[in-house]
């Protein structure tokens, strides 16, 4: 379930606290995916993605016998990634945030290929991108967490440091912002037809 820890990651986080180099590193495996996505969101290209993730490796490496609570691992690690990314970006300004147009989704693939249909979906997926470039970096991280899975509601406003109602509300808003987005796309190519 999101957000529980099985007692084998629980073990693992143990033995890492311990200096266990083996569990850190499937611990770090294990979550890599949505912590680069979250560092991501935050830096808001892939520029100096892997600078960063590197950092938070080194950082988690280093620190992960400071972890109290070894059931808020996944917690902690988020705000140890969300800090380097932060700190990082404020050491190295981008011109402005999106702006590199690296930041590309793609589609699923698909057992039967219909050219007409990847067009469809690409053009979707640059647009999806496109409104997720152009949120606000507050909305935009709150997404890039929350479809992460990897975290509950309460270890994704603890990361953000706003109060559970602040981080739903930023949620809704990053969707709804999206939707119209896209939406007012699809309804402009229309009249311009």
């Amino acid at each position: 379930m999101k957000g529980d820890l099985t007692q084998n990651e629980l073990a693992l986080i143990e033995a890492a606290r311990e200096g266990g180099r083996e569990a850190i590193q499937t611990l770090l495996r294990r979550h890599w995916p949505w912590l680069k996505g979250l560092v991501y969101g935050i830096l808001g290209s892939t520029r100096d993605l892997d600078d960063v993730m590197q950092e938070v490796c080194l950082r988690v490496i280093t620190r992960i016998r400071t972890l109290r609570e070894p059931s808020s691992f996944r917690a902690w690690v988020a705000t140890v990634a969300r800090r380097e990314a932060l700190n990082y970006r404020h050491r190295r300004p981008m011109p402005s945030a999106w702006s590199d147009g690296s930041a590309t989704l793609s589609p699923p693939d698909r057992h039967v290929y219909d050219p007409a249909e990847d067009v469809e979906k690409k053009e979707l997926y640059a647009r999806m991108a496109e409104a997720i470039r152009g949120l606000p970096e507050k909305y935009r991280e709150v997404l890039v967490l929350a479809h992460s899975g990897e975290l509950t509601y309460a270890q994704m406003a603890e990361v953000l440091n706003v109060p559970i109602t602040t981080m739903q509300i930023r949620l809704v808003r990053a969707r709804r912002m999206i939707r119209d987005r896209i939406a007012g796309t699809s309804e402009q190519r229309i009249y311009e037809r």
